[in-house]
Formats: C-alpha cells, sequence, structure tokens
C-alpha cells in the first residue's frame, strides 16, 4: 500500500508537470500508469486522461475515458465536464447535454459548463441552418404567414400618412409637379454628375455625392433613376424621411420592386407600420413573391406591432425569425423569474378529465371532499369530519341556469363565459348546441347520418376547443352589431372578429376531413343559426384551418392550486389534523385543460424545456435553467 501511494505521488506529479506544459501525450502516459498501479482509485485520473485525449482531439477516447470516470465517481464534476466535452465534439447533443446537466447538479455555478452549454446551442442552430437550408422540405415560416390586410388597417394607413405630411413634410415635390423637359437640356453635363456622384458613393464619400446627385434632380427632377440614386444615398446617410421624399414622387406604377422594399425600409425605421407594409407587400408582389428579403421584413413589422404591445413590460419580446415567430429575451433572466405571462384566447378541458369537476372558464379546481376522499369520508370520526367541514374551500358550483351544461367557479365567470362564447352554442339558445355537449359527454362517439355509433371526433384534443374559437368569433360579431344597432353583420364585422386569431399559424399534411369525415357536418349544423341568430358558414377549408392552428398551437397545463392544496395549508397548525394525514398522502385529481396563447404559441420546441408554466388564472412561464443565450430558442411547456 505504501508503494502504492509513493508511487501515486511520484506519477501524479509527473502527470501534473506534463499538462502544465501542454505535453498531453507524456501526461497520457503518466495517467495511464497510475490507473494500472492503483485500479481502485481511478475516477479522477481517468477524468484527467480524458482532459488529455480532449486536447489532443481523440475524442472517442476521451467520451471512454469520461463514461468510465462517472461511473467510478459519480460526483465528480470534472468527469461530467470531460464527458460532456467529448459528447459535443463527437456531435451527440443529447449525451453531452445529459453529462452537463449532471455536472449542474453539483456545481450549479460551473461557468465552464455554462459556456460549453452556450458553444453547443450555437452549433446546433447552426446544424439546423445547413439542414434547412439543404432539405427538400415543404416547411417554410414565409409560406405559412400571408400579408393579408387586418381591419382597421385603412384608417390606421391614412393616420400615418397624415404624419408623414404634416410631421415630416412629405409632400408631392413642387418642382417635380410643375416640370417640364427642358428644351436645350445639358444631358452631357447630368452624365458627368450621375458619374462623379456613383464614384463619390463607391468611395463612401456621401455628402459629396449627394450635394452631385442633387445638382442632376434639379436639372431633370422627372428623372426616376436621379431620384432612385438621390433616394439611395439619402438612405447610406439614415436620412429616412429624405429617401421616403424622393421615392414619395415616383408615380407608383413606375416604382420598381426595389423602390418598394427600401422605402418600406425607412417606414421600418420612422415606426410607420402599417405602411411599412403596405409598400414590403408591394415589393413582394411585384417580385412575384420571390423576394424573401421583402417578404421577411414584412413579418418582422407585422410580429413587431402585434407583439410588442403584449410584451412591452415583460423581459421578453417576439421576433420573426428564419425559423418563424420566437420568444427571445431582452436579458439574462435568474432561475425562478417569470420569463413571460400570458391569457389564454381559448381553453377547454380535455375529454380524458371531463369528470373531474373544473370551471368552463378559468379552469379552477371545483374538487370537494367527496371527490378527493370517495368512499373513505364514510369512515371518518367525528373530529375528521369536523376538521373538513371546517377547513375544505367552499366550492360554489355555478352551473349555466339555462342548459346546466357548463359549470363554473362564480357568477363572474358565469357572465364572462356567457359574453364570450356560451351564449352561441348554448342548448337553449341554440337548439342545435346539444350535439356538441352529446359528443363530449360520450368522448367523442355519436351516431354518424347513417345511424351508425362511431367515433365522431378524433382529435387528440377535445372539439369544444373548435366550438369556442368559432363561439367566440360568432360573439363579437354580435357585440359588433348590437352597438352599431344594425341587422346583418358585415363582412368588416366578421374580418375584425377573426383577426386575433391570425396570431396562430396552422400546419399539417392530413386534411382534417379526411380524418374526421364524419364532424364536419356535426359542426356546420351547430353554427348554421348560432345563438342570437348569427350563421357562421364552417366550410372544409375553415374546419382544416382551425383544427391546425389548435393542433399547432395548444398548451397543456392542469390548475396548480386546487381546494385540496388549500385545505392541506389550513389544517397544518391544527392538532385534529394529525389522525387525517394518513388520508392526504394521494395526489389530488387533476382536471387538464388545452389553451391557445398568443406569446406562448411564438415559442420554439426543445425536449430539454428550461421554463415551466404556472397558473395563475392566466399562463406564466417561469425560467429555471441557464442563461438568456440558451433559453432563447426553447419551448417553455409545463415542468
Amino acid at each position: 500500500m505504501a508503494s502504492c501511494r509513493a508511487s501515486r505521488s511520484t506519477l501524479e506529479k509527473e502527470a501534473e508537470a506534463a499538462m502544465s506544459k501542454g505535453l498531453y501525450s507524456d501526461a497520457t502516459e503518466k495517467y495511464t500508469q497510475l490507473i494500472e498501479a492503483c485500479p481502485d482509485q481511478t475516477g479522477k485520473w481517468l477524468a484527467m486522461r480524458g482532459e488529455c485525449h480532449l486536447s489532443t482531439g481523440c475524442y472517442a477516447e476521451a467520451l471512454q475515458d469520461g463514461k468510465e470516470a462517472v461511473r467510478k465517481s459519480p460526483g465528480d464534476v470534472r468527469a461530467s465536464v470531460v464527458s460532456g466535452k467529448a459528447a459535443f465534439k463527437l456531435g451527440m447533443f443529447t449525451d453531452a447535454l445529459t453529462f452537463f446537466k449532471t455536472g449542474l447538479a453539483q456545481d450549479p455555478n460551473n461557468s465552464v459548463i455554462t459556456q460549453e452549454l452556450k458553444a453547443m446551442q450555437k452549433a446546433i442552430l447552426k446544424e439546423q441552418k445547413e439542414v434547412s437550408d439543404q432539405a427538400n422540405c415543404s416547411y417554410s415560416p414565409l409560406s405559412l404567414c400571408n400579408q393579408a390586410i387586418y381591419p382597421g388597417d385603412d384608417k390606421l394607413l391614412v393616420m400615418e400618412k397624415e404624419i408623414l405630411e404634416i410631421k415630416y413634410k412629405i409632400l408631392d415635390d413642387v418642382f417635380y409637379k410643375n416640370s417640364h423637359a427642358a428644351e436645350n437640356k445639358d444631358a452631357d453635363q447630368e452624365v458627368k454628375l450621375v458619374q462623379a456622384a456613383y464614384e463619390c458613393l463607391r468611395a463612401e464619400d456621401l455628402p459629396q455625392a449627394l450635394i452631385l446627385i442633387t445638382q442632376a434632380v434639379q436639372m431633370d427632377p422627372t428623372n426616376i433613376f436621379y431620384r432612385s440614386f438621390r433616394a439611395q444615398v439619402h438612405f447610406n446617410m439614415g436620412n429616412w424621411t429624405k429617401v421616403l421624399q424622393d421615392y414619395w414622387v415616383i408615380p407608383k406604377a413606375q416604382r420598381k420592386p426595389d423602390v418598394w422594399k427600401q422605402g418600406g425600409k425607412a417606414l421600418v425605421e420612422l415606426w410607420l407600420p402599417v405602411l411599412a407594409e403596405f409598400w414590403l407587400r408591394k415589393a413582394t408582389q411585384l417580385s412575384g413573391g420571390k423576394d424573401e428579403e421583402a417578404a421577411m421584413l414584412f413579418q418582422k413589422v407585422r410580429v413587431k406591432r402585434l407583439y410588442d404591445p403584449l410584451t412591452e413590460d415583460q423581459p421578453v419580446h417576439v421576433e420573426f425569425t428564419q425559423f418563424g415567430r420566437a420568444v427571445i429575451a431582452k436579458d439574462d433572466i435568474a432561475q425562478g423569474e417569470t420569463v413571460m405571462t400570458d391569457i389564454p384566447m381559448v381553453m377547454a378541458q380535455s375529454l380524458a378529465s371531463r369528470h373531474i369537476p373544473a370551471c368552463f372558464n378559468c379552469a379552477a379546481s371545483l374538487i370537494t371532499p367527496d371527490i378527493y376522499f370517495g368512499k373513505r369520508l364514510t369512515g371518518f370520526d367525528k373530529d375528521q369530519r369536523s376538521l373538513i367541514e371546517e377547513y375544505w374551500p367552499s366550492v360554489a358550483v355555478t352551473p349555466c341556469p339555462h342548459c346546466q351544461m357548463e359549470f363554473y367557479c362564480s357568477k363572474t365567470c358565469r357572465l364572462e363565459a356567457w359574453d364570450n362564447y356560451h351564449r352561441m352554442i348554448c342548448p337553449q339558445e341554440n337548439p342545435k348546441g346539444h350535439l356538441l355537449y352529446d359528443l363530449i359527454k360520450n368522448d367523442g362517439y355519436g351516431y354518424t347520418s347513417d345511424g351508425q355509433w362511431k367515433e365522431i371526433w378524433g382529435g387528440h384534443y377535445s372539439p369544444m376547443i373548435l366550438a369556442k374559437i368559432w363561439a367566440i368569433i360568432a360573439s363579437q360579431v354580435r357585440s359588433q352589431m348590437d352597438a352599431e344597432r344594425s341587422t346583418a353583420p358585415t363582412l368588416e364585422h366578421w374580418a375584425r372578429a377573426k383577426a386575433p386569431f391570425r396570431r396562430f399559424i396552422a400546419y399539417g399534411t392530413v386534411q382534417a376531413t379526411t380524418r374526421m369525415p364524419y364532424m364536419l357536418p356535426v359542426f356546420q349544423e351547430i353554427f348554421a343559426v348560432c345563438g342570437g341568430g348569427i350563421c357562421y358558414e364552417i366550410t372544409p377549408e375553415e374546419f382544416n384551418g382551425r383544427y391546425y392552428q389548435a393542433a399547432c398551437n395548444l398548451q397543456c397545463f392542469s390548475p396548480s392550486i386546487t381546494p385540496y392544496h388549500r385545505f392541506l395549508n389550513s389544517i397544518k397548525d391544527d392538532m385534529r389534523s394529525v389522525g387525517l394525514i394518513k388520508h392526504l398522502t394521494d395526489r389530488p385529481p387533476e382536471a387538464q385543460f388545452a389553451a391557445m396563447c398568443p406569446l406562448h404559441a411564438c415559442s420554439n420546441h426543445s425536449c430539454y424545456n428550461n421554463a415551466e408554466v404556472d397558473l395563475h388564472f392566466s399562463l406564466e412561464l417561469r425560467h429555471f435553467d441557464f442563461s438568456y443565450e440558451y433559453m432563447r430558442h426553447q419551448y417553455m411547456r409545463a415542468g
């Protein structure tokens, strides 16, 4: 044993000296001797030999040593780091992340692991981009997001034009309007001016280029090329209003795609988003959809104006990237801090958990002692019963007074649900509404038109999700009609009501009508005449589109706080609870819900999520791992 210790001490010193000098082959040899001489204490030396292998590019050998070191010394952070680095170098990202997470469990503040994770993220994104660029894939974020005009944009467009004219003085050029081609034009002089201006532009002498091309414009104010040239100089100088002033006087029919695009960029800088969209849309259209830069800029503007109001006071914002919309952190977000809060636009309970009572409107759990304790309740003694009666929160189930088909946690939720959607599908107001509730009651089964009992609804979420989307839209139409005292809905009413749901993309390869051929007629019956006399035509295209909107964007969750949790918290200081504790070890039954939330729907996906959903009658995402550089491309799902 003494000999082993002496030999070990000498070899360790020699190995460390070799490593410090960069003599990794020598160090590898010394660590090998140590491992062979004292096989009972090899974890540390395996990790050190693995580091030598990493330094010489022998990544497979490094991974083998690292894995063995982890097995022999599970708590050794160095072993986890070596294994993670080697796996990363070999492109084994999943294994690398596992090793790094093991290391972080031992040392949460390990800076080496943090840096490796950031490097790995960049490598993964680069690889994904290369694969995306090379693969013949039908998915394209730009193809999924159209450039349709939003309701109300016509009024905003007029307002932004007034801002240009009044605030920025962008008016039709007087010289352009009143100019006539000179009888004795000095064409040679104009050419010389333009050539000189071009040379100055190439030399990045922008002030002189501007002086020269302005002289050319004054000589021929109607010359579109001169105007475009000067606009380019202004653009390079960041004179956004001057860019628009030159482009504005060019007749629309004579503006080339690049003029529309660059003008759109200038409008973005002035943040006149509706005008910017108008110009970028024209650039995209005139290029036949081939100008991806213009199309990308359009979506960036649209996403900014739609989502910035939702994230104004939050540590994240939404951007449109090459992969589609993404939630991006504005700064580092500490562990346990809120990443973002989100309010569902529509949600519904899953068919599988429909027997567990919960509020149809806000998802609050409505479980009672009878539901939680079941038959055990009858065997409780007087003190236990008294404790339950005294401390279990009062669960006041409020049903819809018209149909008794929906239940709520309060009158407030009942009235809110009624105004938001229920009045359109309540069987009392809409006789065909019972088709929906019967379908849910029977777990998606029902009779087909030819009398066969079959699975009508085969989606992985409740049909109530789609019904609520259409009911919300129809209810908004009804409210607009009432406000304007109109007797029939207009196209503008429908467009305004549908606009909020444009935030959710839809993508699928199999038509929903093919997956569920019996479902479309059911929805068509229900919405043929909604509550309030509104007719919502559910076409095959509408059904397919909404089905995949939900399929692509739903977030599953369960209420995090239930009457059971409140009961536990209330009895902790009551001595009578001692005899009841053994009956409170089972998890309470969870009502599972799915929701469509505008911000969450922009989150990217990762199987190794670093944020979780916390329900407080709105969706709140909490960050629990790594810095924003790693978080920014993660899918934030329930933890």
